[in-house]
């Protein structure tokens, strides 16, 4: 089987093509591998949003296992540290 491979040009202002060079070269990653895994997480993620993902956790709430978590109180807020960011992924 053959696979299609497509190209896309995309115009960009020297302000964002040196923004993303320095993103890259922080990752230590080809420009065109940081964008290719940036839309296979965007891929992945529409794949983790479907509803079968989120049946286990939502059959365990209808049958009130997790009931006991509204008593107990809420360790983090939205104030409390930062967000990791992701890391692009390495070739090998």
């Amino acid at each position: 089987m053959h696979s299609i491979v497509r190209q896309l040009n995309v115009k960009l202002t020297d302000k964002q093509h040196d923004a993303l060079r320095r993103h890259a070269a922080r990752q230590r990653t080809p420009v065109a591998w940081l964008i290719k895994d940036y839309i296979d997480s965007l891929a992945h993620q529409q794949a983790a949003d479907g509803v079968r993902a989120h049946e286990p956790t939502q059959a365990a709430a209808r049958g009130g296992s997790l009931e006991w978590l509204s008593d107990e109180p809420d360790l983090y807020t939205e104030a409390d540290g930062e967000p990791i960011p992701p890391r692009a992924r390495s070739r090998t």
